[in-house]
């Protein structure tokens, strides 16, 4: 461990975080604190979160800069600029995190002088972004960079399952019952599909006597409207809340044939990743990074979103942003997404042979670079050797 570089990380981030910062291979030994590290949002957070976006904050240019302890040599931070006269980079989601993805906050007079002063911190040393898009868009969203910024796309570490192999996804793929999966945070069900998803089980129970297709949902149940779980409950859907160990959210990704994700609201999906690493063929939309994990024809589907809360081209989308209780969070379920998750899953379920080469495909892709545990480590450790250089 002696010549493994120390790093703080110094903002919170959650829970595939610690599958970075506890690994062996990475050439650094991570200072950070447990409770930074969450599984999926509490209440407090999800509140603190709704306040900083208040819209008189985006007025006043409000953006947070987390000054972290001084004691450090080298820091790191997840979607924050950092308050320190020691060398630091920032793993960055999308560009808008930078400013609480709040679009326009940047561009306030008080904004841009904190965002455009915080690029040209001299002690800012690298960029390393979850996926190509949010590199390919950062620019043009965020701000110039500075020559002499190390920027990387380093895909989000997810380890290998090791309760799957090809020959256990052979054996998945033929079994009698299909079995689905939704897995989002309770405050985005609607937004990332959930409705639709519903709706599509409802017409399988109708048209398979007897059952067939199976859809597990995992979300935050206490988020969930008492008669929206009646009709989930009424659609025989297993409903679970959120609470899983990733050891056992294996165990449900090795057991599952298709994760469901018509999502109008991601800039990632780690779910995906996940699913991926579990075997699984993946039924979702063409949002932002996925066509990045998901191959049309090759490892899944993919349809547009019923909302393009980003763009085509991976810049943000004003007029579903800026207006979400009208768009993304209105409740509307979109009939176009449901008869093309019928069409899909139909098409699967009738097809096993296609299934288990779509399944195999995921499980192949997810576990060769770019998205293989050896390519993401050698990355992250080929980034700190070139911050220590500067």
């Amino acid at each position: 461990m002696s010549n493994k570089q120390n790093i703080y990380f110094a903002t919170p981030g959650r829970g595939f975080l610690k599958h970075f910062l506890k690994n062996n291979h990475i050439q650094a030994e991570f200072i950070w604190e447990e409770s930074q590290i969450y599984g999926s949002s509490s209440r407090k957070h999800r509140l603190i979160s709704k306040f900083v976006r208040l819209k008189i904050f985006s007025w006043l240019g409000l953006i947070q800069i987390v000054k972290p302890p001084k004691q450090y040599d080298l820091y790191g931070s997840c979607n924050r600029f950092l308050n320190t006269d020691k060398p630091y980079f920032i793993y960055v989601e999308n560009p808008t995190a930078l400013y609480h993805y709040c679009l326009g906050r940047n561009k306030t007079f008080l904004g841009k002088r904190k965002v455009t002063n915080s690029l040209n911190n001299p002690n800012l040393r690298a960029l390393v972004f979850w996926s190509n898009i949010c590199q390919n868009t950062f620019e043009v969203v965020c701000g110039k960079v500075p020559q002499g910024v190390i920027r990387k796309v380093i895909y989000n570490l997810v380890p290998r399952n090791n309760l799957v192999s090809p020959e256990a996804i052979k054996a998945k793929s033929y079994r009698k019952e299909l079995n689905l999966l939704y897995c989002v945070q309770g405050m985005r069900f609607a937004s990332k599909g959930g409705l639709e998803i519903v709706n599509t089980l409802a017409y399988f129970n109708k048209i398979l006597v007897g059952g067939g297709v199976i859809l597990t949902i995992i979300t935050n149940l206490d988020v969930i409207k008492p008669e929206l779980r009646t009709k989930i409950k009424n659609s025989g859907i297993t409903l679970l809340d959120f609470k899983f160990t990733p050891e056992q959210m294996e165990k449900i990704y090795a057991d599952t044939n298709i994760l469901l994700q018509p999502t109008s609201d991601d800039s990632f999906g780690l779910t995906i990743l996940e699913a991926m690493k579990g075997g699984c063929a993946v039924i979702a939309s063409r949002l932002y990074a996925i066509p990045e994990m998901v191959k049309e024809g090759e490892n899944g589907f993919l349809t547009d979103p019923a909302w393009w809360f980003f763009n085509l081209d991976g810049t943000p989308n004003p007029k579903v942003w800026n207006h979400r209780k009208k768009t993304i969070y209105s409740g509307k379920i979109s009939d176009r997404i449901v008869s093309f998750l019928i069409d899909k899953i139909l098409l699967l379920n009738n097809d096993r042979g296609l299934l288990e080469q779509m399944s195999i495909n995921s499980y192949e892709k997810a576990n060769s670079a770019p998205f293989d545990e050896e390519t993401i480590t050698g990355q992250w450790n080929e980034v700190f050797r070139e911050m220590g250089k500067i």
